[in-house]
């Protein structure tokens, strides 16, 4: 196996030098000599050993990414949404030569027990409440960045990453108000305050125009309780009195469209229905899924730059959020459009 000292001798600099340019310390290498080590290292297809890396520099190059998973019948890596996020930041992370370690189902002290165990240089909270991010990031010493929390936290050393969801909620409201939608609805996952702000700015929209939108008209279908199609069953007599319904995610836009198919209802033809995130699916979907667009790939990009700042020294703004933009598909029609 090609060694440190085999690249400075075919190069004619010392093993320093190669080290340097192996480490990213560009200013102690001149541009010349650092593309031709650079180049001789792609040629021989040297390998670094991480574990010695990690002995030396003190880093042991990884990342750890935290997912709240609460619920038995929940399986995180299998919502589409999280397959994608987590693609975006393995790929960002590895281009800063740093690997992602998955933590799944995780308690506080789980978490920050396997942090120092893998001596992960930094933490990446998805998905998260309120009081366990506060608790890790308080008792973790290395750089923290939260993705998809519902609320602002002041810290030096945490990073929130947000999506506008408010503004979100208000512009699918905006846009079944302009089709003509009165009696409108909205499933959500979750009767958390904290998690709410999607339905906030539904309901905003609706209250611009002269329309209350109750309580009654919100549906919860929490799967840490009940699994979705029990719940898309349980609501449907109430579903079927509406002319539209916006999800809280394509994953339960989707799942109702099919419901609705099983049950004699063709979307749009009798009842309109949108989601949010933009996942794959939604663009190929029967019919392709008006939605919510939400950037993943900036989000991820995001949180590793902040990263990558962080662990460098750098200063780094700490609350981010990111702006949303309305996608018109097929799954929503006029209400003058409607079968009788």
């Amino acid at each position: 196996m090609i060694r440190i000292k085999d690249i400075a001798e075919m190069c004619g600099v010392s093993t320093a030098t190669v080290s340097y340019v192996i480490h990213g310390k560009q200013g102690k290498v001149s541009k010349e000599v650092r593309e031709k080590i650079e180049a001789v290292i792609a040629e021989s297809g040297y390998i670094s050993n991480q574990s010695a890396l990690s002995l030396v520099s003190k880093s042991s190059g990884l990342i750890g990414v935290a997912v709240l998973n609460l619920g038995e019948s929940k399986n995180i890596m299998a919502d589409p949404y999280f397959g994608v996020l987590f693609s975006y930041l393995e790929k960002e992370f590895r281009k800063n030569d740093k690997y992602i370690l998955m933590l799944l189902d995780q308690s506080v002290d789980v978490i920050l027990r396997d942090a120092r165990r893998w001596n992960l240089d930094g933490l990446i909270l998805c998905n998260q409440l309120k009081d366990m991010m506060i608790e890790v990031s308080s008792q973790f010493s290395k750089p923290v960045v939260t993705i998809d929390a519902s609320f602002e936290y002041e810290y030096d050393k945490l990073v929130q990453i947000f999506i506008d969801d408010f503004n979100g909620g208000y512009i699918m409201g905006q846009y079944f108000l302009s089709l003509g939608h009165k009696n409108a609805a909205m499933i959500d996952d979750s009767d958390l305050e904290i998690n709410l702000h999607r339905w906030r700015g539904f309901r905003q929209a609706y209250m611009e125009s002269g329309i209350v939108l109750t309580e009654d008209c919100h549906y919860i279908i929490d799967i840490n309780k009940e699994k979705i199609r029990d719940g898309l069953n349980r609501i449907l007599p109430e579903i079927k009195k509406h002319s539209a319904v916006f999800c809280v995610s394509d994953n339960y836009a989707l799942q109702l469209i099919n419901h609705l198919y099983q049950n004699g209802m063709r979307v749009p033809d009798d009842i309109s229905v949108a989601g949010y995130d933009d996942i794959p699916y939604s663009s190929y979907s029967n019919p392709e899924l008006t939605t919510i667009r939400q950037n993943v790939e900036e989000k991820a990009v995001t949180a590793v730059n902040s990263m990558m700042r962080m662990l460098s020294g750098k200063t780094v703004k700490h609350n981010v959020k990111l702006p949303v933009e309305l996608v018109v598909r097929k799954s929503c029609r006029e209400v003058w459009r409607l079968r009788e």
